[in-house]
């Protein structure tokens, strides 16, 4: 089986085969990032630094772990975008294609946003599905004033987002759930969007399981949907690990702002300033007050006190998603506040509820 962490490696050439697999390979390794000189499309530099010197000598294959933790006080590789600069820069016809109506389904509270002519940067915003990445773009557009974008397509009555499938330097960040960006995307710096698995995967599954990611799961969905749930936690748990990995190893040296979605609930001002000073934005004070009041915005799901008390996972699950965990602990510690206990048994988990749903 192919490790898919080789090609975290800046220097990594494929070797390609003399056969009829030849074309196959090629497709896998275009989807992959991989261009024919074996460079990931994701590092490609954006300062004057040439791939040759990247790539000579003994620890040319040691720089894969090179990103750069970005922190408050930091300055960024890019222009500060002011309130002028966004009025000069904006793209009226695009901004104001919406009707009334997909403006209203917006929800947008602080003023609509808009699409800007090109300029530095293009962001990603990366997360594992169920990590509330929704609710984010919808904070960066209420606070940039611009719009976020998606390597997906998404039609704004469904997903109640304007952005669709802007993936340039026209929108404030890309959202990316993708390993595989695309193409077409040489990106600056990144938003790495973290979420507790354990809460991720019931996200996530309730939006699937109800078709609506604004809706929660009942507690009957989690045991007659269980094979869906299972397949949920195998896929989610992986993808958290390899969310970390990746994007903390190719970043060659670009800006990377670590958010928890946890601290966005807690203590949302003073993650939006650090937001602000990590994208260069300048925010005036009314509209940080405008934000805060109206945080909330049309994607948050509200959760019942049933649904958040509620543990669905059993023994094999939990101890499954802890190892998960601890190997992305090894890269960011504060993961590692993510492990859970494992249950003794199974019927731990059937008895808690049992007691959670005494009084009911």
């Amino acid at each position: 089986m192919t490790d898919w962490r080789k090609y975290l490696e800046p220097c990594y050439r494929p070797r390609y085969m003399l056969s009829t697999s030849v074309v196959f390979a090629v497709l896998v390794f275009t989807w992959y990032g991989i261009r024919p000189s074996g460079r990931p499309l994701a590092t490609v530099p954006t300062s004057a630094q040439s791939t040759r010197a990247r790539c000579s000598g003994v620890n040319g294959a040691n720089n894969a772990m090179a990103s750069t933790l970005w922190a408050l006080g930091q300055p960024v590789p890019w222009p500060r975008l002011t309130e002028q600069k966004r009025k000069e820069l904006t793209m009226v016809r695009e901004s104001e294609r919406f009707t009334a109506e997909e403006r209203e389904i917006m929800g947008h509270m602080c003023g609509t946003p808009v699409f800007l002519r090109r300029r530095q940067p293009v962001v990603i915003l990366a997360s594992v599905p169920g990590s509330g990445n929704f609710w984010t773009r919808y904070l960066i557009e209420q606070l940039t004033g611009v719009f976020t974008g998606s390597i997906y397509t998404e039609p704004v009555k469904k997903t109640r987002m304007g952005g669709g499938n802007w993936r340039n330097a026209s929108v404030a960040a890309v959202k990316a759930h993708s390993l595989i960006l695309g193409i077409d995307i040489v990106y600056d710096g990144v938003i790495l969007l973290l979420r507790d698995p354990f809460d991720s995967v019931k996200a996530e599954f309730s939006r699937d399981a109800t078709g609506d990611h604004r809706k929660e799961a009942t507690v009957d969905m989690f045991s007659s949907k269980a094979e869906m749930f299972a397949a949920k936690v195998d896929m989610l748990g992986s993808r958290f690990e390899k969310l970390v990995t990746f994007w903390m190893g190719v970043s060659q040296g670009r800006p990377v702002h670590v958010m928890f979605f946890e601290d966005l609930k807690v203590k949302l001002k003073e993650e939006l300033l650090k937001l602000a000073a990590f994208l260069n934005v300048e925010v005036s004070d009314q509209r940080l007050q405008c934000v805060l009041q109206n945080s909330r915005g049309v994607n948050k799901r509200q959760h019942s006190e049933v649904y958040s008390a509620h543990n669905p996972y059993n023994r094999e699950q939990t101890i499954k998603l802890n190892r998960y965990i601890s190997a992305g602990a090894r890269i960011l510690p504060r993961i590692a506040s993510y492990v859970r206990p494992v249950p003794k048994r199974d019927t731990d988990v059937k008895r808690a509820d049992s007691a959670l749903f005494a009084d009911d």
